[in-house]
């Protein structure tokens, strides 16, 4: 007869046990149900650890819940995004042009036969991909298809194949990635693993239902296995129902037969169901002396020493664990391993093994005997109470019964074993370490068009200050747009995380030109395992702790942790590098930059002919969609190169009325004053232009190379109809690159 293959269903685990389940079932049935699988195996271990992408490939079936690999049915290839990333260039430096490549696809796994509850976790090579919440990472939309007779054919595949070409496969569980991300991966789609959710609880009993219902085979009693919950049992190979029912015998102890056409199955705590007497045993034709019974005793040395379970364990994210049971004098040198490819905690396997040896030990003995033809209702599988001549008990399992004329039974019985399966057992916990699904989240930017602040970073520039506040932050690409968002252009990859926050108070208006030791402020960082540090007044006139609050640049001396993430910092010079205008205009909620000590600043160079230009900008976290990612909006104003206003303006009259204007420059770069003398220029050359104001008019503007400027009285007169008794004027350093630099607004 041909055999049943199931075609997801599918090592004989039954050896150490001793005998099969085909020994206690009629030929009749034994042919059908249990006839032999070209080229099959039972379920192994392995066998759904390893996702595959071949065509006529198994179709897994699950009872209970699992980790499944699945079969790739459909991909769209790698998708490929080319990004071109311009620096330099046009007045900041010789011009560097970087391509890079991206990879995403879109597929779909095949998981098992469905329909299935749903998909809890899912692994890709390993590291959790997606959380039993729900979270995931690397793909932008992920749908599950639960396998159910109604179910419609994914979008994304229908667009790929054509509404004619696009199956729906119904009747099959299986998950649909739509842009999977590969970056992470190697540019290859990764070994995607799944817990799976079949659609109710299971029982040995509901699998042996199953599997002779779809043998068309009639059964009896299999709900006195009912009692038996199956936490997770999958078969990934065709096999013979026998090969798909022995690991579960082999794990809950149960027998089957044959009683009147039908398969029975029992469970091998059964309660006996006849009680022999010895005066009842050897029954026989009148002239012949059998025996009361024949006993063979296998020998120990024969015997297991220990059994070694190996099991799926949900402690473990359902990957093999191992439990040994071992049994303490024994002249038995052999070992042996049972691999159940089923899922079980470790203290579960562990008694099964337990239970294994002492099944060994206490079922040694084989007993033959002849019984009355009162005793035909005993049928395989069944257990009888045989009492000796000196009424001792001795409890049997039937294995055969074979009716013998002129009305004897010849009975072929184990000793019961039963005993043994009330044994339980503990085993230690060997968890794998717990697994977080780390998404990147949205990066928190900050575009820095601030004074020079460092020697070296003299040129057109803008300083981006970049991070994230999830764990999973791994970095951003930034990116511009010249045309309002239409198209986008990849500046710079940012790796490195800048040291952020906010502040939680307002600072206080403050001279710039001396320590501030009335005012503290208290930030919290976006990163609460970022830290800040107090340093000497020395190493702050030096150049550290230098951080943006607003608008205005401050540095600190002291940092002080007050809770998990938020410092208060004190003694403070206020109004550094020309951003003394802000010092009055703070606010609540303003963001805080760390300038100095913070890896993650970057310098990005920008071409002069952008100054002034409206560009959009965003930081794109990597893993996420850039349409994600917040826009802000700047026009540069190239600040670095623009010369800082001077100061200590004063004028002198001659008695002509003429007005001499004097003032002292500064320089916008941040070197020491090392001659005593001067500061360093900074600029190509010295030059300056005063505004003569009336109101918000001009009426004059003065040219001059020198910190000095001359405003004669004949032209005041000309300006103005008569000398002054007072000149408002606005002073200005001009810079070769940029033109005019802050002013200096003063009346004289």
């Amino acid at each position: 007869m041909a055999s049943l293959v199931l075609s997801a269903v599918g090592t004989a685990i039954g050896g150490p046990l001793g005998g099969t389940i085909g020994g206690l079932i009629g030929s009749a049935l034994d042919r059908t149900l249990f006839a032999p699988t070209v080229s099959a195996e039972g379920p192994r271990l392995a066998d759904l650890a390893v996702q595959a992408s071949s065509y006529g490939q198994p179709i897994p079936r699950l009872w209970g819940t699992g980790r499944i690999a699945g079969n790739l049915i459909w991909s769209t290839g790698l998708i490929e995004t080319k990004t071109t990333t311009k620096q330099g260039g046009k007045g900041g430096g010789a011009k560097t042009t970087t391509t890079t490549y991206s990879y995403h696809v879109d597929c779909a796994i095949a998981l098992c036969r469905g329909p299935i509850a749903g998909v809890r976790r899912i692994w890709a090579d390993g590291k959790l991909f997606r959380d039993a919440d729900g979270v995931q990472r690397h793909a932008e939309a992920l749908r599950v298809y639960p396998g159910s007779e109604d179910q419609m054919p994914d979008p994304a595949m229908q667009a790929a194949l054509g509404a004619a070409g696009c199956p729906a496969h119904r009747g099959l569980a299986y998950v649909v990635f739509e842009r999977l991300e590969l970056a992470d991966f190697g540019n290859r789609i990764p070994n995607f693993t799944f817990e799976v959710e079949a659609q109710a609880s299971a029982t040995v009993a509901s699998v042996i239902e199953e599997l002779c219902s779809l043998a068309g085979v009639p059964f009896l009693d299999a709900a006195r296995t009912g009692r038996i919950d199956l936490a997770g049992y999958a078969v990934a190979r065709p096999a013979s129902i026998r090969q798909v029912l022995e690991p579960l015998r082999s794990a809950f102890f149960f027998d089957a037969a044959e009683i009147e056409g039908a398969l029975a199955f029992f469970p091998a705590d059964g309660t006996p169901v006849a009680r022999v007497p010895a005066g009842e045993l050897g029954a026989h034709p009148f002239g012949s002396e059998p025996p009361p019974l024949e006993l063979r005793r296998t020998a120990e040395a024969e015997l297991p020493r220990q059994i070694t379970v190996q099991h799926l364990d949900p402690a473990r994210d359902y990957q093999v664990n191992a439990q040994r049971a071992r049994r303490s004098t024994s002249p038995s040198t052999a070992d042996l391993s049972v691999d159940l490819p089923l899922v079980l905690e470790a203290s579960e396997a562990k008694a099964i093994a337990e239970r294994m040896v002492w099944l060994q030990w206490l079922g040694r003995d084989t007993v033959t005997c002849q019984l009355p033809i009162a005793y035909l209702h005993v049928e395989p599988g069944d257990k009888l109470v045989v009492l000796d001549g000196e009424g001792r008990a001795r409890t049997l399992r039937v294995t055969r019964r074979e009716l013998r004329l002129p009305g004897s039974l010849l009975v072929e019985a184990v000793t019961d074993g039963a005993a043994a399966l009330s044994r339980i057992a503990s085993a230690a916990p060997a968890p794998v370490p717990p697994q977080e699904v780390l998404l990147p989240g949205v990066t928190t930017a900050h575009l820095l068009d601030l004074p020079l602040l460092r020697e070296e970073d003299d040129g057109p520039h803008l300083l981006l200050a970049a991070a994230g506040a999830s764990a999973g932050w791994r970095g951003a690409v930034l990116e511009r747009s010249a045309d309002g968002g239409a198209t986008w252009e990849r500046l710079a990859d940012l790796t490195e995380a800048a040291v952020l926050g906010t502040a939680l108070d307002v600072l206080p208006p403050a001279s710039p030109h001396v320590w501030d030791r009335a005012s503290s402020l208290t930030v919290s960082l976006l990163d609460p395992s970022d830290t800040l540090e107090s340093v000497s007044e020395a190493a702050v006139l030096s150049g550290a702790n230098a951080c943006l609050v607003g608008g205005e640049v401050i540095q600190f001396r002291d940092a002080e942790l007050v809770a998990p993430g938020t410092w208060r910092l004190a003694t403070l010079l206020r109004g550094r590098r020309g951003t003394g205008d802000a010092i009055g205009a703070h606010g609540p909620g303003e963001r805080f930059v760390l300038l100095t000590g913070s890896a993650g600043n970057a310098r990005l160079a920008l071409p002069l002919a952008e100054r002034g230009a409206l560009r959009q900008w965003r930081a794109v976290s990597l893993g996420t969609r850039a349409e994600d990612a917040p826009t802000i909006s700047l026009a540069w104003q190239a600040r670095a190169l623009i010369p800082l206003a001077p100061v200590h303006a004063r004028g002198e009259r001659n008695g002509a009325g003429d007005l001499a204007i004097r003032w002292i420059r500064r320089t916008r770069w941040p070197a020491p004053w090392s001659d005593h003398v001067d500061a360093p220029l900074g600029e190509a050359g010295e030059a300056y232009q005063i505004d003569i104001m009336a109101g918000s008019s001009v009426r004059r503007t003065i040219a001059t190379t020198q910190p000095q400027a001359l405003y004669p009285a004949a032209d005041q007169i000309a300006d103005f109809g008569t000398v002054q008794p007072a000149v408002t004027c606005r002073i200005h350093q001009l810079s070769e690159r940029v033109g005019r630099g802050a002013a200096l607004e003063v009346t004289l």
